[in-house]
This record gives C-alpha cells, structure tokens and sequence, in this order.
C-alpha cells in the first residue's frame, strides 16, 4: 500500500490504485495488530463493498481479533457501536463519488479517527512490511 493511498483522515483509492482486495485484508491485519485497546473490532461498510468489507474481517480474524459484522452504514453507525459495544476499534468502508474512490476510515476505542497524525502512517508501514504473525487462535465473528 503505497504512500499514495493515504490521505490526512482516511485510506483512499480505487483497485487501479492498488487498493485492492488483497490490500484491504492487510489493512484489516495492520490495524489488528496497531490496536491497543483488546477486544473486537466492528466493520461497516456500504452496499456494493461488501467483498472488501469480507477481505478487512478476514485480516482481523487472522490476528486474533474478534470482529463485529454491523452492516450497511457510514461513520457514525460506526462511531455508535464502539460507544455501545465498548469496543477497540473500527473500519468503515466508502465511497467518495466525487473522487471516485473507495474510502477506508479507521477508528481506535473511543471512536477517536486514526489519522495522518495519529497512527495512519504506521498502519500503511505495517501493510508495506508484510510481516504479519497469525494468531493462535482466529478471532470469531460476533452478533451485533
């Protein structure tokens, strides 16, 4: 994932770009691995994202992390549900029409946006290395 692919507040690109299936399942093993907080983490995404959704659930399961499917919604469904479920994170799957590019905005517990400032640029440093360590044991799928 290349430094082109990271904006100030989000992961943003199109799979020409190289955000692709296979990068966003890193993404989901990165974050995994970056969290600090434990415990699951929840993915939201939008309709016709739902195989790059599969992809970052499958990079959290690999690392151990559980991971809470919540469905179709933006941000704020995402922001609600780390609240509620007191969870370590989140990834929330989009789409900038304007730019035509998928979206990828990451939370940490809190629902605080890890951004440019906070953690992104260690996240896409993890991608880049590859040298993710699969856990023990796979993190589980839970209910909403």
């Amino acid at each position: 994932m290349g430094e082109e692919l990271i904006a100030t507040y989000d992961i943003r690109g199109t799979e020409a770009t190289g955000l692709t299936v296979e990068c966003v399942w890193n993404v989901g093993k990165a974050v995994a691995d970056w969290l600090s907080a434990t415990g699951p983490v929840a993915i939201v995404y939008i309709d016709d994202k739902t195989e790059l959704a599969k992809a970052a659930i499958e990079g959290l399961r690999l690392q151990g992390r559980d991971v809470i499917d919540a469905g179709r919604g933006d941000k704020t469904v995402a922001v609600n549900v780390i609240a509620t479920k007191n969870l370590a994170g989140a990834i929330v799957i989009g789409y900038d029409s304007i730019e035509r590019m998928t979206t990828i905005e990451l939370y940490q517990d809190q629902a605080k946006l890890i951004d440019s400032s906070s953690g992104l640029e260690e996240i896409r440093q993890l991608v880049e290395a590859g040298n993710f360590v699969p856990a023990v044991l796979r993190g589980v799928l839970l209910p909403v």
